[in-house]
Formats: C-alpha cells, sequence, structure tokens
C-alpha cells in the first residue's frame, strides 16, 4: 500500500530531518518540523520562542498524567482544559492536532515530536527511525550544525537524552526500539542519499 504519510524519528545529528526534507521534495510532499512549533504557539496564543524553549520540558503535575489520559484513551474522571494544564502539555495537545489535521489534508513528512504514536493507528504511514555512529553525529554536529566542539560529547547526550524522555513520556513506547517503526536507517553507514532512496522505495512513491 502506497504511504502517503511518512513519520521520521531521529538521534541527534543523524541527518534525519535532512532525509526528511529531501524526501519531501522528491516526492512532492508537505513538510512539519519547525512549522509544528509556530502552529502551536498560535493554537495556545503563546510566542513561537516561548514554545520552542518549552516543548521538550516535563513536569510531574497530577494534570500531566490527566492530560496522558486524555491523549490515550485512559478513563480519568473528568478531561481537563486545555487552559488548566501546564504549558508543556499544552505545547504537547496543541501540536498533536496539528499534526492529526495535516495527516487528514495532504501527504507529509513529520520530523519528530511523537508523530509516528500519534498517527499509529493509521495504516498509510511510514514511520521511520534514522540513527548514527556517534563519531559521524559529533562530526555532523560541528561542521553542519555549527555546535562547540568542546561540549559536544555532552550536547549529543543531552539532546538524546531529551527526545527519549519527551517521547517515551507522551507516548508509553520506547523511542529507539525497533517494534514502533518500520524502517530503522544506519545514515553514517548508507548515507543520507541512500536512505532517501529506502524512504521514498518504502513509501511506495
Amino acid at each position: 500500500m502506497e504511504k502517503r504519510i511518512i513519520t521520521i524519528s531521529r538521534e541527534y545529528g543523524s541527518g534525519g530531518r535532512q532525509v526528511g526534507l529531501m524526501v519531501a521534495k522528491r516526492l512532492g510532499m508537505e513538510f512539519y518540523d519547525k512549522e509544528l512549533i509556530d502552529a502551536a504557539a498560535k493554537e495556545i496564543g503563546f510566542p513561537a520562542e516561548t514554545v520552542a524553549a518549552k516543548e521538550q520540558q516535563l513536569t510531574n503535575s497530577v494534570l500531566y498524567n490527566f492530560a496522558l489520559g486524555t491523549i490515550y484513551g485512559t478513563a480519568y474522571p473528568r478531561e481537563p482544559k486545555l487552559s488548566d494544564l501546564p504549558l508543556t502539555e499544552q505545547i504537547f495537545l496543541a501540536q498533536k492536532k496539528v499534526i492529526e489535521e495535516a495527516a487528514g489534508r495532504l501527504p507529509a513528512v513529520f520530523i519528530g515530536r511523537c508523530a509516528d504514536a500519534i498517527l499509529k493507528d493509521r495504516d498509510d504511514v511510514l514511520k521511520v527511525f534514522i540513527y548514527a555512529d556517534k563519531d559521524i553525529r559529533k562530526k555532523r554536529a560541528v561542521e553542519e550544525y555549527g555546535d562547540v566542539p568542546g561540549y559536544i560529547d555532552e550536547f549529543l547526550h543531552d539532546m538524546d537524552k531529551r527526545r527519549r524522555i519527551h517521547y517515551e513520556n507522551y507516548t508509553n513506547q520506547k523511542w529507539g526500539d525497533r517494534s514502533n517503526y518500520d524502517l530503522m536507517l544506519n545514515s553514517g553507514l548508507l548515507g543520507v542519499e541512500t536512505c532517501v532512496d529506502i524512504v521514498c522505495a518504502a513509501a511506495g512513491r
């Protein structure tokens, strides 16, 4: 079956965003990454800069647990109002709404932000995870992203940790677990171009 939606999860520095952007351009699909930050900001009425700074932070509030129940169907006494929730949860729910609505309109590529879990019940989604060896990710982070070489080990660890915690707390799934994805590609071994070729072929487009 042709896949009209592609979700790409990725380790930091693996080039996953580049893969997604190239796939979207080649297949003529919509591309969603930082655009989701702006859309979420508009939805909840906060500046995009505030949303960008807060979107992968978590809280331990009781209302956070209510939000998880609402999102994934657990029975709770009442559904909380969006405005009652901490900012991090408001951001997640706003982005979830944007992802679901966008997926219903046009073929699209979504980068991160739990899109694979949010859209997991659709049968037209190709779920991809991009990874690479640490040395290759460090090199890309310094040369392409402009990260500071002296702190690159700590930065890679911190970014992957944030993504893992964010994903696992909002989805009840394990970040990087092969059972959650259709494709897991080593961009360091294959190269970005080959990863793009494989994703396009797997999408049947």
